[in-house]
């Protein structure tokens, strides 16, 4: 079973990792790090897709609020009142806000949209999202190689597909027992 995972891994693994970044991203870019580690992905190629992918998400997520961004939140009263909360970060920090929405939790999508909804300047958005993005993808593809090294010491060579389902699971775990941190961070 793991010899087909790995079969479609290669075959498909890099547009799955350039796909999966185009959103949060968060799980996928740890998870391209254990593939990475276990030679199913190359780690060469496989940073430069996570990164390219995160741009592009984060330039058509900027695109979304630039264009549609006032229409949908007068459509999603919800949706408005937490962007409105943004609106005076934006203008006071908002070199801040583009280098670190990957790097907090929802705001891969949330940020781009709301400097895009607030006219944030775009050649700075794609600078400073762009360094983010870099330190971002190097560090979860990092940070999910480290863990395919401990989950070794822990399985053993990673041979069936039920010890990489299993880490897999610890890695959404480990996102979504932060998720709270991060939120409360956030406020």
């Amino acid at each position: 079973m793991l010899e087909e995972l790995t079969s479609l891994v290669s075959q498909y693994g890099l547009w799955i990792v350039f796909f999966g970044m185009m959103t949060e991203g968060t799980i996928m870019i740890m998870v391209s790090g254990v593939l990475c580690y276990l030679g199913m992905l190359s780690l060469e190629e496989t940073i430069p897709v996570a990164i390219f992918g995160a741009i592009i998400g984060d330039q058509f997520w900027y695109c979304i609020g630039r264009c549609y961004g006032q229409h949908i939140l007068n459509r999603f009263p919800l949706l408005k009142q937490r962007i409105k909360e943004l609106e005076h970060s934006v203008k006071k920090r908002g070199i801040w806000l583009a280098f670190s929405g990957r790097f907090i939790y929802s705001g891969a999508i949330l940020f781009p949209v709301t400097l895009g909804t607030y006219g944030y300047l775009h050649k700075k958005f794609t600078l400073f999202n762009t360094l983010g993005i870099i330190v971002w993808s190097v560090s979860g593809i990092s940070l999910g190689y480290i863990l395919g090294t401990g989950a070794e010491h822990v399985f053993g060579k990673i041979e069936k597909i039920e010890h990489f389902i299993g880490l897999v699971l610890i890695i959404i775990f480990l996102v979504w027992i932060t998720k709270p941190y991060f939120n409360s961070r956030e406020k």
